[in-house]
């Protein structure tokens, strides 16, 4: 099982939020580049950049930041990207700058036509779609709406379109270092995606308890604060995560 550093991106910088809020925010390095070249020297296969001005506005706001960072890492490490990707033009500009794959997440639920569109277009190999949840509920841009749909749902509805891979956050549990939730974890991954946990893992048993759901469908981790904060060794997470 892969471990997938995040690096959030807010004026251009390192940061980290809690529970997504605005105001909760921390800022890690004045150069996302840094941290960046950093997990990649650990051997990670991903890095995981999310555009939170993007995300809060609905578009794109900082491209050149992931520029740099695509061209500044190994080639062999894949990025992926998400936060104000809302149209096929949004996605055409990432890969165009070197963006691995994308990840879609309040275009989903506001354009059902879209998802299956971008699949069409771009491939269920480069496009995840990024679903986040508070108390089982969908939240959409940038975590600040929370709608009246079931994350498992839309999870369903998302795999019926096409898609293949799914990010899965849940906001209660992200930069709060308190763990997974792991049940949510096992219900979204008993809806026909692959899945990618995010939230809450702080701990190398917190690693563990993610890794021993594999068998269910979840192939990797996100993990932030607990690797700005050095609560989490990267090379021990993934060692951990690999060896189960």
């Amino acid at each position: 099982m892969d471990i997938i550093p995040a690096v959030d991106l807010i004026g251009g910088r390192a940061v980290r939020l809690r529970q997504g809020k605005k105001s909760e925010q921390t800022t890690y390095f004045d150069d996302p580049v840094v941290p960046a070249l950093d997990f990649t020297r650990t051997g990670v296969r991903y890095i995981h950049v999310v555009d939170l001005d993007g995300a809060f506005s609905g578009k794109p706001k900082n491209l050149e930041i992931v520029r740099r960072i695509v061209n500044a890492v190994d080639p062999q490490v894949c990025i992926e990207l998400g936060g104000g990707i809302r149209t096929i033009e949004d996605i055409e500009r990432a890969l165009e700058l070197g963006v691995d794959r994308v990840v879609l997440g309040t275009s989903v639920f506001t354009d059902p036509s879209f998802l299956r569109k971008a699949v069409r277009a771009f491939g269920s190999e480069r496009i995840i779609v990024g679903l986040d949840a508070r108390g089982g509920k969908v939240a959409i841009r940038g975590w600040e709406e929370v709608t009246d749909r079931d994350a498992t749902e839309i999870a369903r509805e998302a795999a019926s379109r096409g898609a293949a891979r799914l990010i899965y956050t849940d906001i209660a549990a992200d930069g709060m270092l308190g763990g997974p939730n792991l049940d949510a974890l096992r219900m979204i991954a008993a809806c026909g995606l692959t899945v990618i946990a995010s939230g809450g893992i702080a701990s190398l048993d917190h690693v563990r308890e993610v890794a021993a759901l594999e068998p269910l469908g979840v192939e990797a981790m996100i993990i932030g604060k607990a690797l700005y904060e050095g609560r989490i060794n990267l090379g021990e997470a993934i060692e951990a995560a690999r060896s189960g």
